[in-house]
């Protein structure tokens, strides 16, 4: 990795997924010196992927990349050669019992992209230090001009930095620091089970059952489980790549339904336990078949879908007087349902980007960063609570096929509502 040539005050980040990546590249876009830490040993340490949807928001990601970063985004989209029109930048939505098309969710605009993938891309040109797992910040004495931070990690190392953005995910160890409670910090568990599943047919009827339903993605909902299959990768990933053939593009299936797990299950375990619920035997086809026809082997996972509705951070010390602050997950964890998550992530990050610009521009007032970093959490807390609210209640309106038509995705779309 390459290091950032920024000036003057040293941007932490900590976390390197999507949302970290991108507030690096914009803040580093504007001339800031970034670094990011992350607690996995490498960029691939987790096999684990899935799709998200790109839509309102994706005009402002592009906006915060450099030229050169946005213009590899195809790298990661699920089918680059799809021609977008309507019906691509829609999701369909079945009837669980019937099987019948009950609305299309329009994403004007919107592109599927495969998390890793897009990952890789944003990674590039940055300074990452893996193996980099938070255990504390804290700070110092020296004054408002030396640097006012110090992040200690597992490993005994540590480092200093002006200003920390918390963006390592639904788990976040940042986000208790803030809060200051670890009780109002924890995760809420929703009492429901997310199965995901990447799947290699290898036969082309059945991979064409999957595009037959969306040729990027469609879901079934109004039963006791939800479904949703699409496609993950038409080729290789590389620079200008080829679609392969049909039977061997890479699908994906998933599955909501109500439960509990003590711990997640994952691989043949989770595929054989999907096989055999009869929840996922009475979703209607082609998603009761996606499952059913899932090779043994497939990369499989089951756990419990958590959420985290914000609350106002701690005091100017669990802050270090605004200093250390959160974005994405780390402040809104939300159930899935109309692909709001990174959306407003991708908002979180380019409002933080604007406010330490504007910050810069008052030369770091130390009045000025209290009152603008206030009202960046303010906001953020206030914007996320809705959006996480209305997530757990699109979510329990989904298995009822009376109730599916008062959902938020029903009635205005995957557009945005927070």
């Amino acid at each position: 990795m390459t290091s950032s040539t920024g000036t003057g005050p040293k941007v932490a980040i900590v976390g390197a997924g999507l949302t970290g990546l991108l507030a690096a590249h914009g803040l580093k876009k504007n001339g800031f010196d970034v670094v990011i830490f992350d607690g996995e040993a490498h960029i691939d340490a987790r096999p684990r992927d899935w799709t998200i949807v790109l839509h309102w928001a994706l005009p402002i990601m592009l906006a915060m990349l450099p030229d050169d970063i946005a213009a590899k985004l195809p790298r990661a989209i699920c089918n680059p050669g799809l021609e977008f029109d309507a019906n691509a930048e829609s999701l369909p939505i079945y009837n669980g019992v019937t099987g019948d098309l009950m609305f299309a969710s329009p994403m004007p605009g919107s592109r599927r992209i495969a998390r890793r993938r897009l990952r890789a891309v944003l990674a590039e040109g940055l300074d990452i230090q893996w193996g980099k797992k938070l255990q504390n910040i804290s700070g110092s004495e020296a004054g408002e001009s030396a640097p006012a931070l110090t992040l200690a990690f597992e490993d005994g190392t540590s480092a200093a930095a002006d200003f920390v953005l918390g963006a390592d995910g639904a788990s976040s160890r940042v986000r208790n620091i803030v809060v200051g409670d670890a009780e109002k910090a924890r995760s809420t568990p929703s009492g429901l089970l997310f199965a995901t599943a990447i799947v290699n047919y290898g036969d082309e009827a059945k991979v064409k059952a999957v595009v037959d339903a969306h040729p990027v993605a469609a879901a079934m909902m109004g039963t006791d489980a939800v479904g949703g299959c699409g496609v993950l990768y038409v080729n290789d990933g590389s620079e200008g790549a080829k679609p392969r053939e049909i039977a061997d593009w890479t699908t994906f299936w998933i599955k909501i339904w109500q439960g509990k797990l003590d711990k997640p299950v994952v691989g043949r375990d989770a595929v054989e336990l999907l096989k055999n619920s009869s929840s996922s035997k009475r979703l209607a086809a082609p998603f009761n078949l996606q499952i059913k026809w899932t090779p043994d082997d497939s990369i499989c996972y089951i756990d419990e879908m958590k959420y985290w509705v914000p609350v106002p951070f701690g005091s100017p010390e669990t802050t270090q007087d605004g200093r250390v602050t959160l974005v994405g997950d780390a402040a809104h964890p939300m159930l899935v349902y109309r692909g709001q998550g990174f959306q407003h992530a991708i908002v979180d990050a380019d409002n933080y980007v604007k406010m330490l610009v504007g910050l810069r521009d008052a030369k770091w007032d130390a009045a000025a960063r209290r009152r603008d970093i206030a009202a960046y959490n303010a906001e953020i807390v206030e914007r996320g609570a809705k959006a996480v609210t209305q997530s757990v209640q699109e979510a329990a309106l989904s298995f009822d096929v009376e109730k599916v038509s008062n959902m938020l995705m029903a009635r205005q779309g995957h557009g945005r509502s927070a």
